[in-house]
């Protein structure tokens, strides 16, 4: 069994033979613990056909599993009074629990349960089927949402990448027992998969519960991961009765991996990622086009958006545009001052900071930095890299980066039409 242990002696990280991952970050003096079973597979490894597999899964995976049914599975975690759920991303799914300390052994049983050992009874598949149809639904029915699901599938050439997290009707409807367990196998491999706990948790009883199930596990090749592919900026008009046009606006950013990131995450946060931030402030505060307006990094492994999103009366969607436009303009020739840089940085580490204090946000971030960089990755380290943006980084992405031939752009509402 080989071993390693980060500089930061709180946190320990085990591989097994097999290739699973465990990791344990110790908080002292807390009383609860938060663990996750991460599994890397998720949308963007399902194949022509496969679509919403991954997700399907994630469903399925509560319904019942070969030692308890889905009653069984209720009722236990209501007696722990534990916090237990899933979810599922491009390129992970993870199950997740927080727990007092005193009932982890317990957690770990049934979470390991539903992860490793879920039935595909063809009842409870066509039920958890139907739930997914209406899942879509409410996408489809949801402007914000839907705009987003349009915009993405129009900028990847990639249609894993470009195809929704949930499938389409027609995918999901078609799964059966025989395909989702073609899937789960050549994806829930032990090299993808990382045990991740965080709070009152000691290493070496996570390592044993771990040893004696996940450990059992048998090795298997990973399949080959297709590249994300080239970003074609979409111009997409989308006819849709409702109240707004819903509008996103984007360009290409970085991957979760680059060391360009924290002068992103920078620039995104101070042009649309709270109440005092530039798109706010002109586009709400100043001339009421929005309720609402903000930018955010939508980043995978190897690539990324640079997402604004806003809804807008219909007749003054040019404006809207021509306001986000302008100060982008403005924030690439330089228009960002030290005291904006500066607030931004002390947010975002306050952030950081406060969300260090849940064992469950210590436990989301320990495992994708797990995923992403096979290791972990001090808040401090975090902070360091935040302080070392600076003014002339700020514009040089912004010039890089907005540029006309780099813009996407997205209209989804009654006047839908490109400008």
């Amino acid at each position: 069994m080989s071993q390693h242990t980060n500089n930061d002696s709180s946190c320990r990280i085990t591989r097994l033979p097999n290739g699973v991952r465990v990791v344990t970050e110790a908080m002292p003096l807390v009383k609860t613990a938060s663990l996750g079973v991460w599994i890397e597979a998720g949308s963007r490894h399902e194949g022509p056909g496969q679509e919403g597999m991954a997700h399907l899964w994630e469903h399925m995976a509560f319904k019942g599993t070969t030692h308890r049914d889905a009653l069984a599975i209720a009722k236990e975690l209501d007696i722990l009074g534990g916090l237990a759920n899933a979810f599922t991303s491009r390129e992970a799914t993870c199950f997740h629990i927080r727990v007092m300390d005193a009932h982890f052994a317990r957690a770990f049983d049934i979470i390991s349960d539903i992860a490793l050992n879920p039935i595909l009874d063809p009842e409870e598949l066509g039920r958890e089927q139907a739930v997914i149809l209406q899942e879509i639904s409410m996408v489809e029915e949801t402007p914000e949402d839907k705009v987003h699901e349009d915009f993405w599938a129009a900028a990847w050439e990639n249609p894993a990448i470009a195809h929704p997290i949930t499938g389409s009707p027609e995918s999901v409807t078609a799964a059966t027992p025989k395909t989702l367990l073609d899937w789960r196998r050549t994806h829930y491999r032990p090299d993808a998969i990382v045990l991740v706990a965080a709070g009152a948790v000691s290493h070496e009883a996570l390592l044993a519960l771990a040893e004696a199930t996940f450990g059992r596990l048998p090795a298997a090749p990973a399949p080959a991961k297709a590249p994300a592919g080239p970003y074609t900026p979409p111009r997409l008009a989308v006819r849709r009765e409702s109240e707004q046009n819903h509008v996103i606006l984007a360009f290409p950013s970085v991957a979760n991996t680059s060391p360009d990131r924290f002068a992103h995450t920078i620039l995104a946060t101070l042009l649309g990622g709270n109440m005092s931030s530039r798109l706010f402030q002109e586009v709400r505060e100043k001339r009421g086009l929005a309720y609402s307006i903000y930018a955010s990094l939508n980043g995978l492994s190897d690539t990324g958006l640079f997402e604004i999103q806003a809804a807008v009366e219909p007749d003054r969607t040019e404006e809207l545009l021509a306001v986000v436009r302008a100060e982008l303009a403005a924030v690439a020739g330089g228009a960002v001052t030290a005291e904006e840089l500066d607030h931004t940085r002390e947010h975002l580490k306050g952030l950081l900071y406060l969300g260090a204090e849940s064992t469950e946000n210590r436990m989301m971030r320990l495992a994708r930095n797990i995923l992403l960089f096979d290791r972990h990755i001090p808040i401090e380290e975090t902070a360091a890299e935040l302080d070392k943006v600076t003014l002339a980084d700020l514009a040089a992405i912004a010039r890089a980066a907005f540029t006309p031939g780099n813009a996407g752009l997205c209209i989804l509402g009654p006047t839908a039409a490109i400008p």
